[in-house]
């Protein structure tokens, strides 16, 4: 349960750790390009045989192809997520496989550079089984085998692969794979078969895994083409030295992936984006609408906002009327964000409005709606709330917390500040729970603000957070402004603040300026 409660910290740091990975592979394939053409033009032409010149330019325009491939994985902002990450993963290697290969030949016959050429093609060795490994791992993703069988032959695979790379550093000291003659001379070893025999049984658990599948057959096409390219490369070149061409046959490959499967995710994320609209649509609706609020017995002003960092959020605000003289304020967040933390954001809504108007107190309606949600909540999905019941003629305001940040108040005469309240526990998270109430007593022109932490939890470039100062200091800078201009200035101070960083979480904003018996 304890992880449950903490799975949206753990899931935006999961995805703040991916971020770099993508530019980062982007730039250095860049790097490893430049630097392949770079290598060409300076070792030129002189003693090489057609087909090293053939496979260097292979090479070069492959290694150029999967850059580009990985720069468009850059723009495709909205797409980015774990199938995007192995993919340009996988990309990346391809690159660097492809550089060694390059070097390889480039040194190919020049004594002096005897060392250069055994180091470069032990790493090649290892590069290549890696890459083997990658390739297992796409297929395995892209065709969804995560069955128990799947996972005991990637546990096998992965377990395979270090014994595999640490044979191949034998060949610094001898010559296992292949060797190097004293003229700078490439040549196989007798023993090159050995270093087949990981290529040979990923191969063979990955065409299991495809007969087996019950991915679609244009999957399974693209998965078998994947792999038979590049095979069919090797009995083709073999036999010529000099034509090293199965990782280009590889990029291939690649780009076959990126055209069709990408294509069908496109298409996916299309329909998909018209069902969000409309589930955003849905969402907004089931907010109040401010400007219709409008009680005959009126003595405050109030204004709400909710910037959702999805297309739908699981951060909610409700305000209505319980009868003539008081109102009741909510906010509330999910631990969610996305489709699934929208209806469990509906749900709470609805049950939360429907338990107040019963006549219940706060701390009531939190422990009865605590309980209804527990009930079959198989997905343990919870809300933090803050719920406060105002009584329009005197100024009490009766609140109860579960586990919601705490309100902040500016007195007549006085500056913003937090409410130092003691909290309860989660909605929806465990039955059974009692809330405690707080009762405080708002002057006339008192302002009443509450949020949700996506305000002092925004970040920079720098993942430096909003906080709590800056926060109170802009309140502070505004506080003679109505609700609306207020929660505009904080929303343009935090968005100023995260200097264009993408919104991880919901930012919601609700403010009360309370002006005394109407």
């Amino acid at each position: 349960m304890k992880n449950k409660i903490f799975s949206k910290k753990i899931v935006k740091t999961h995805i703040q750790s991916q971020r770099w990975l993508i530019p980062v592979c982007f730039g250095l394939s860049c790097f490893l390009n430049i630097s392949a053409v770079i290598l060409f033009i300076i070792r030129g032409f002189d003693g090489m045989e057609k087909e090293w010149v053939f496979s260097i330019g292979a090479d070069i325009f492959c290694m150029s192809v999967c850059t580009m491939l990985c720069f468009s994985s850059i723009l495709n902002l909205k797409g980015q997520n774990a199938d995007t990450y192995a993919f340009v993963n996988l990309i990346t290697n391809t690159v660097f496989a492809l550089f060694l290969d390059e070097l390889c030949w480039l040194v190919q016959g020049i004594p002096k550079l005897r060392v250069i050429n055994i180091t470069a093609n032990v790493i090649f060795y290892s590069i290549g089984l890696v890459l083997i490994y990658l390739f297992w791992r796409y297929i395995r993703r892209a065709l969804k085998l995560f069955d128990m069988p799947m996972k005991i032959a990637d546990l096998f695979l992965s377990i395979m692969l270090i014994p595999s790379m640490l044979i191949g550093t034998v060949n610094f000291i001898y010559p296992l794979y292949f060797s190097v003659d004293e003229n700078g001379v490439y040549e196989r070893a007798i023993q090159w078969d050995v270093s087949q025999i990981y290529l040979s049984i990923t191969l063979t658990v990955i065409v299991i895994a495809i007969v087996f599948s019950t991915a679609s057959k244009k999957d399974k096409f693209v998965a078998i083409s994947f792999i038979a390219i590049p095979i069919i490369n090797q009995f083709v070149a073999i036999n010529v030295f000099g034509l090293s061409t199965q990782y280009a046959a590889v990029a291939v490959s690649i780009v076959l992936i990126y055209g069709v499967l990408f294509a069908d995710r496109e298409k996916a994320m299309a329909a998909r984006g018209a069902e969000l609209g409309l589930a955003t649509k849905i969402q907004a609706n089931m907010l109040p609408d401010i400007h219709t609020f409008m009680p005959e017995k009126k003595g405050f002003d109030l204004y709400a906002s909710m910037t959702p960092a999805k297309e739908v959020g699981g951060d909610f605000y409700d305000f209505f009327m319980i009868d003539d003289s008081h109102l009741a304020i909510v906010i509330a967040d999910v631990s969610d964000k996305g489709i699934p933390a929208s209806l469990f954001m509906m749900a709470s809504k609805i049950l939360i409005k429907n338990t107040v108007l019963t006549g219940k107190s706060p701390a009531e309606v939190l422990q009865a709606v605590n309980t209804q949600l527990c009930e079959n909540n198989k997905e343990t999905m919870f809300v933090t709330v803050w719920l406060g019941i105002l009584d329009l003629d005197d100024g009490t305001l009766i609140s109860a917390n579960g586990g919601h940040e705490s309100p902040i108040i500016k007195k007549p005469d006085g500056d913003f500040e937090l409410i130092k309240t003691k909290h309860g526990f989660i909605i929806g998270a465990m039955s059974g729970i009692k809330y405690k109430e707080n009762t405080l007593t708002l002057e006339p022109d008192t302002k009443l603000f509450v949020y949700t932490d996506g305000v002092p939890e925004a970040e920079n470039l720098h993942e430096e957070q909003y906080g709590f100062d800056r926060f109170l200091s802009v309140l502070n800078k505004n506080k003679a402004a109505d609700p609306k201009t207020l929660l505009s200035a904080v929303s343009a101070d935090v968005h100023k603040f995260a200097q264009n960083r993408p919104q991880f979480d919901d930012i919601t904003m609700l403010c009360i300026h309370y002006k005394g018996h109407p």
